[in-house]
């Protein structure tokens, strides 16, 4: 007698390979899953982290600042240049102890240099006052200045639209200027040699006194030195856009190695940049003026970079008034005065005089 031997059908050996295939696959998706979310959790992790060091290490480069601001302000001596991240010398030797913020954390400066002599330099113009600047090459003699300021208002990216078409031989006044809509100030500099014997009559004949006036088509943008006034007025195209600016150059008539500045904007504020070259077309690194410091802070695995200007001590301060008299409207002069000529328009009853009875008032 042959035994009759069981077997399973097809179909059901099938079924269940394909509820082990579906297994597997579900469980592929869900690690899956799980890996995705524990990375992004990990990455998040890790960006906060890094958002917690870069502040640590911006405040760090923030400090490394500030320590070579004190330095430099308490120097007794002149002040070195700093090439590299040596903390050595008698003026920088102390950022050695000051370095280390935390050392627990390791949050520090680790590298700070400083350059007392960079090539421009750059100041913040406020429209009416101005700074007075010895312009000294560290090393040569000065064979052309330029003077580029920009227009501070972010909201006006074509400050140049409402300036004048030509140098105006007269000024308007300030609330007129602001109805042009031109964004950029008239620049106002007053430039003069003081190298050599220097007497009152020298200083007088031999300064250049300008204003630049902004123009939104035609003027010059190199002018000659002159003292004898045939430079008191000119223009100076401006431009539009992302690189929006108006620069006038001296480049003939210079050749010195000290000259004194007074500059200024009237009407708007600015940002100014003096820049210089040499003989031979090198730029000028300016002496006594500012220095550039860059530090670099870190925290742990993470750098931060800092860079500011800042003025060296005694540079750049005026001491004199711009102006004999300021006014934010029109001035009535009470009298003429010419040649071998004089006339008083004052009248005995001063305070009725006005645009109407003075021809003087304009």
């Amino acid at each position: 007698m042959k035994r009759a031997i069981a077997s399973t059908p097809t179909s059901n050996r099938q079924a269940g390979m394909v509820s082990i295939l579906v297994t597997m696959v579900l469980m592929i998706v869900l690690s899956l899953v799980v890996l995705g979310f524990a990375q992004i959790a990990r990455r998040n992790e890790r960006q906060s982290l890094d958002r917690q060091l870069s502040t640590q290490a911006f405040y760090a480069a923030e400090a490394g600042i500030n320590d070579v601001v004190d330095l430099i302000k308490t120097a007794s001596g002149p002040i070195t240049a700093k090439p590299d991240c040596n903390n050595s010398g008698p003026l920088y030797s102390p950022l050695n102890a000051l370095s280390t913020l935390d050392a627990a954390t390791n949050v520090t400066y680790s590298c700070v240099t400083v350059d007392p002599a960079p090539p421009g330099v750059s100041y913040s113009l406020d429209g009416v006052t101005s700074f007075v600047l010895p312009i000294i090459p560290a090393s040569g003699t000065i064979s052309q200045l330029t003077f580029t300021w920009k227009s501070t208002d972010p909201a006006n990216p074509s400050p140049a639209l409402g300036c004048p078409s030509a140098a105006a031989q007269h000024f308007s006044d300030s609330g007129n200027w602001a109805a042009s809509n031109c964004g950029y100030g008239v620049l106002r500099f007053d430039l003069v040699p003081t190298g050599g014997a220097l007497t009152a009559s020298s200083l007088e004949a031999g300064t250049m006194s300008s204003f630049v006036v902004p123009l939104r088509s035609g003027g010059s943008a190199v002018i000659p030195f002159s003292a004898s006034g045939s430079q008191d007025l000119v223009g100076t195209r401006c431009t539009n856009g992302a690189t929006a600016q108006c620069s006038v150059t001296i480049n003939s008539g210079l050749g010195g190695n000290n000259y004194f500045l007074r500059i200024g904007t009237l009407y708007k504020p600015a940002t100014l940049l003096i820049s210089g070259k040499d003989g031979s077309g090198s730029p000028v690194a300016f002496s006594g003026l500012q220095a550039v410091i860059d530090a670099t802070g870190k925290a742990q695995d993470v750098l931060r970079r800092v860079q500011v200007r800042i003025p060296l001590p005694g540079a750049g301060v005026n001491k004199s008034s711009d102006y004999a008299i300021q006014s934010s409207g029109s001035v009535c002069k009470r009298f003429v005065l010419m040649s071998n000529y004089y006339k008083s328009e004052a009248s005995a009853d001063v305070p009725s005089m006005d645009a109407g009875t003075n021809p003087l008032c304009l």
